[in-house]
């Protein structure tokens, strides 16, 4: 191509040639990837220098050349645009820019650096590894796992790519552009580095002999493609050794406790140890024989022989230490029964006669040698003492008769008196009883024999402890000064461990305030008794706080309680924040609201010393009846836990109070010391405790029911234990409940499961068994219990009651008069987590009981009905259909079915309920669960759990405030075919999600005992038990420690709002459309259902037998 000379160059450029002209002459370019020709044309003939300068970007390449018309320039960058200049005397000229070529290169991709989480790459190109980096090459890597195509973000010049999985086969690839022109690319598969093992997941002892234990463990592997790892096992303190599964850990001692622990390690491209997670158990190897007993006595006296001895000299070698001794010769002298303590007598035996005495010990596995010894009663001497006591007998007779009538004698002569003279001092010690302590393997059994005859033996033991012992001053309470600051003028605290307060000058009594010292089951001091605050005494408190470095204060009473103020609010409300009492200020950050106690995160700080702030947890139980005890001891096992939880070995006494500070004050410290004792040294010594806590504070443990409630929760621990586990914990805790030990013994949870009792016929049922009422149950072994059972209001009493029915309801108690006032059915009321009677259980409908299920529906104004069976299962009718698709009556109610709706695994069904006697209908909703046919437990638990939740959504929240009980509740009626079986595991699956959403933690045994204790056949299968255990694991997930997702409501609060579905009385047609949302609440008419409390009161406290006062009473302080 050719162009007109002009002193711009001008240039052309095809293919790889690039041609230029000028006045000067002209030159042509062939281009190649990496260097370019250059061929010229001067009119200027002469040899002169000629200088070529080549730029790319800001940079330059320079060449000089002499009398050549052509050259070659190498080393070029692929890619590139060059601009041309050519210079030759005063000749300048240049063309447009001559473009190398970009070829296809073989790019060389490594890995110099792998690890297992990370791969570090380094690429090269194969053809010019050491090009210039002026020419600006650019490699882009990234990694997908091979298998899945998955990977992460392409990354810029960053050879090392983050985040990758251990020991997982990589595609890696390279990109390597210039000028963001390809020019080539490689691809490598590369295996990440092994990670740390995550196994083993448990261990245990398989094998026990007296001198080896064999220890195996399970070797899942955490992800199926990873090699199977080394195992590190240590016996105790010995030495490490690799190993496979099982491993024999040998030269023991029997019955040696060692410790295990096993670590799965893997070798690293490195050859470098990657250890996992030490894996730790206990084990004992198994019981020897023991040796003879050593220092046998026979103490012989009369026909009597008194043995002791002594335990082997050696180890005993196993886990116990009980002796066997008997007698020969004679009847009913063997006394094989293993004992505690080598200490026995042997009565009434024969004179003059050879007995043997054979002893041997037995360490809980193991029998040892008998020890065998001799010896010979003496002569009858009692022919003699008894004639000598004849004597004695007579003489003593007819010396009474003498001395009886020299007193008749003399009072004749003397007259009657007007003064009485006291000779003998009152000595309260002298009235106590001598009551031995309780072991916990006969707790059961000695509460039972206490318990019997309308608890006369409890009665008499609480009655024998004195009320107040006298010999303790009581003077600084009793001061004109300090007479104001006691609530109640009979509860005084003794002076000798009074707590006293620092002395403020000049206020006489400043030092003074109602509580008291109490020692705990070891610790001294360790609680303080103190009186419920009043207005008065508030600042005084909060001194008593700050100054004893208390943590923990345990409130067991409310501020008021049947109208009568029991206590003073001493803590600022969550919306005032902050309290000033004093010199102490008082900040409330949190208030945590369960059903039977309220949780109060306090700060205190003091005004004259300054950067001192002290957190403070306040714990008030709200289920303290107005009148006697709380009907279930657990509930004050489980405060306890709450408690403890919080105190810690740094805080100061534990401030307990009620109102007087007496009676609920000593049964929580009676409790929680004697459980104490009980898991220390398993014996409990109640009734020497309780004389204890009344020589430290007059009248604690104020009435005999809670001297009873205090036998009652030790029992019920030492008989059921605690089960309850936090949310975190619980995927570990059912890992080890799921465990058999040795494989031929059920699992610890078939074993826990085992412990609930069945209850069965616990408590009456006579209505049920009516003959009247037969033709009402579907099964004739499934009938509600008397005391708890729904009743149903005859028509005539409906009526009359129209416009007060929430009033109250007809009493289900056993003992009720009102029997002939209400008609039958087979429902039982069954307790919420929040609140009582907030479900019904019911079997599914028979023909004859169908219009008194919709009759219970509409006077408990229930608002959802869970439906868990099909009308007909396979051959078999489950339940009557008890609706259908038209208006259909039913004696007084009209049943509508207005709307349904079918969801995943359930249909949801809206019924227009009308009674027509009073002229009103309300909306109900039926849920009716379809994956259960046919089978014993839901095909997915997690449906199950799923439509609860959106049951609770429609549900209105409980209430749940200082100075009332959580509301009444309105029921929620569930029903299968027995009202037991799948209904049970309902019931169950509603309280535990409560309780888990609420305060993290669940009680599948508890939930599953008071179940049975409610309807009979209630959760009776293990596999129910364990689906109950499972469904909550599998709801709240758990990963390092931390619940990972929930459907949580909010538990720091239960108000409660109750819907009013029922229409105006003057509104006579139901409405015309019926939606399945919720209708708006009435709020002018919203109330709720009373229930008649089946809670027997227990005697008002009197000055006879509890504190009194001229203001106000004092029952159940």
């Amino acid at each position: 191509a050719t162009a007109s000379i002009s002193p711009t160059a001008v240039s052309s450029i095809t293919n790889q040639t690039t041609e230029a002209k000028s006045d000067c002459g002209s030159y042509s370019i062939k281009t190649s990837a990496f260097d370019l020709n250059i061929t010229l044309d001067l009119n200027v003939t002469n040899e002169t220098n000629t200088t070529i300068v080549l730029k790319y970007g800001s940079k330059e390449k320079i060449c000089s050349i002499l009398g050549k018309n052509s050259f070659h320039v190498d080393e070029l960058c692929p890619c590139t645009s060059y601009q041309i200049e050519v210079t030759q005397e005063s000749c300048k000229f240049k063309g447009e820019p001559a473009t190398t070529d970009c070829p296809g290169l073989t790019v060389i991709l490594d890995a110099p650096e792998i690890r297992n989480t990370s791969i570090t790459l380094k690429a090269k190109l194969q053809e010019k590894p050491n090009i210039s980096s002026d020419c600006g090459v650019n490699y882009q890597y990234y990694c997908i796992i091979a298998s899945q195509g998955k990977g992460v973000q392409p990354v810029s010049k960053n050879e090392t790519i983050n985040n990758l999985k251990p020991y997982t086969n990589y595609t890696c690839n390279v990109s390597a552009t210039i000028n963001n022109m390809d020019i080539g690319n490689a691809t490598k598969t590369i295996r990440t580095d092994i990670g740390v093992p995550s196994w083993p997941l448990e261990i245990w002892c398989q094998t026990r002999k007296q001198d080896s234990i064999e220890v195996a463990w399970n070797a899942r592997n955490a992800a199926k493609n990873w090699p199977t790892p080394g195992y590190q096992v240590k016996c105790g303190n010995g030495v490490e050794k690799n190993t496979t599964s099982p491993f024999t850990c040998h030269d023991l001692g029997s019955y040696q406790l060692l410790n295990i622990s096993v670590t799965a390690f893997y070798l690293n491209n490195k050859a470098e140890r990657i250890n996992g997670t030490p894996i730790m158990t206990n084990c004992t190897s198994k019981a020897g024989k023991p040796s003879q007993v050593q220092d046998v006595k026979l103490n012989l006296k009369s026909n009597t022989i008194h043995v002791t001895c002594k335990k082997p000299l050696s180890n005993t070698r196993g886990p116990d230490g009980k002796y066997s001794i008997s007698l020969e010769p004679g009847k009913n002298r063997n006394m094989n029964t293993l004992r505690d303590e080598c200490d026995i007598k042997f009565h009434d035996l024969s004179y003059h006669t050879k007995y043997t005495v054979k002893i041997l010990f037995w360490n809980g596995e193991e029998e040892g040698e008998f020890v065998m010894t001799s010896t010979v009663t003496g002569y009858n001497e009692k022919a003699l003492i008894g004639f000598l006591a004849f004597l004695i007998i007579v003489t003593s007779i007819a010396l009474i008769i003498v001395l009886y009538k020299i007193y008749l004698l003399q009072r004749r002569n003397t007259g009657r008196s007007d003064e009485s003279l006291e000779l003998i001092d009152k000595d309260e010690d002298k009235q106590l009883l001598t009551v031995e302590p309780i072991q916990a393997d006969f707790l059961l059994e000695t509460y039972k024999q206490k318990i019997a005859d309308e608890g006369r033996l409890f009665l008499a033991e609480f009655q024998s402890i004195p009320r107040v012992f006298t010999k303790f001053a009581i003077k600084e309470a009793k001061k004109s000064c300090n007479q104001i600051k006691n609530r109640y003028v009979d509860i005084l605290p003794y002076d000798y461990n009074r707590v006293s307060l620092a002395q403020i000058s000049n206020e006489p009594g400043s030092d003074y305030i109602n509580a008291s010292y109490i020692d705990g089951f070891k610790e001294p001091r360790k609680y303080i008794a103190a009186q419920g605050p009043k207005d008065e005494t508030t600042d005084d408190f909060w001194r008593m706080v700050w100054e004893q470095k208390t943590t923990v204060i345990v409130m067991v009473t409310r501020c008021e309680e049947g109208n009568r103020n029991k206590c003073a609010q001493y803590w600022p409300t969550m919306e005032k924040g902050q309290e000033v009492f004093g010199d102490i200020t008082v900040h409330i950050s949190e208030e945590k609201i369960c059903p039977d106690y309220i949780i109060r995160k306090i700060n205190i700080t003091h005004s004259k010393e300054k950067g001192s702030a002290r957190d403070v947890t306040h714990i008030q139980f709200m289920s303290w009846p107005d009148h006697g005890v709380p009907d279930d001891a657990h509930l004050l096992l489980k405060l306890r836990r709450r408690v403890n939880a919080f105190n810690n070995l740094f805080s100061g006494p534990i401030i307990v109070h009620c109102s007087a500070g007496v009676g609920r004050t000593g049964t929580y410290i009676g409790i929680d010391a004697m459980m104490e004792g009980l898991e220390a040294e398993g014996v409990v010594d109640v009734y020497g405790y309780i004389v204890k806590l009344r020589r430290q504070r007059c009248l604690m443990v104020q009435v005999e029911a809670q001297y009873i409630l205090i036998h009652q929760a030790l029992v019920e621990h030492n008989q059921f234990g605690d089960n309850e586990v936090s949310l975190s914990e619980l995927p570990a805790y059912l890992v080890n409940l799921k465990k058999h030990d040795p494989p031929t013994d059920p699992s610890f949870l078939e074993s826990q499961c085992q412990r609930i009792p069945a209850y069965k016929n616990w408590r009456s049922h006579h209505t049920g068994n009516q003959e009247e009422n037969k033709s009402k149950n579907r099964y004739p072994n499934v009938l509600p219990y008397d005391f708890n059972r729904v009743p149903v209001k005859m028509d005539e009493e409906e009526s009359k009651a129209s416009d007060n029915e929430a009033e109250s309801d007809v009493s289900s108690d056993e003992d009720s008069d009102c029997e002939d006032s209400v008609k039958y059915i087979n429902a039982s009321f069954i307790d919420g987590y929040w609140s009582p009677k907030t479900l019904i259980a019911t079997q599914g409908p028979v023909a004859d009981s169908i219009a008194d299920f919709w009759q219970m529906i509409f006077q408990r104004k229930v608002k959802v009905i869970v439906m868990l069976t099909d009308c007909k299962e396979g051959d078999q009718v489950f339940c009557e259909k008890y609706w259908e698709d038209e208006k259909q009556t039913y004696e007084d109610m009209d049943v509508n079915l207005c709307d349904s709706n079918q969801a995943s695994s359930y249909t949801i069904r809206v019924f227009e309920v009308k009674n027509k006697k009073r002229k009103e209908s309300r909306k109900v909703y039926q849920y009716h669960y379809h994956k259960w046919s046919g089978l014993d437990l839901p095909e997915d638990g997690s449906d199950l759990v799923n439509m609860i939740r959106v049951i609770k959504q429609k549900l209105p929240s409980n209430s749940l405030r200082e100075d009332t009980q959580c509301g009444k509740s309105v029921p929620v009626v569930i029903h299968c075919s027995d009202g037991s079986k799948r209904t049970g595991v309902f019931c169950a699956l509603w309280n535990l999600l409560d309780s888990a959403d609420t305060e993290n933690v669940v009680d599948v045994f508890c939930t599953v005992r008071t179940l049975r204790k409610q309807r009979m056949g209630m959760l009776s299968s293990f596999e129910q038990y364990e689906f109950l255990y499972d469904t909550i694991a599998s709801t709240y997930p758990v990963q390092n420690g931390d619940v990972q997702s929930k459907n949580t409501e909010d538990g720091n609060s239960c108000t409660l709002q109750v819907v009013n579905e029922t229409k105006n009385a003057s509104q006579d047609k139901p409405e015309a459309n019926c939606a399945l949302l919720e209708p708006k609440e009435d709020k002018e008419n919203a109330s709720t259902e009373d229930t008649t409390s089946t809670n027997k009161a227990e005697p008002a406290e009197s000055s006879a037998n509890g504190p009194t006062t001229s203001t106000e009473p004092t029952e159940n302080k």
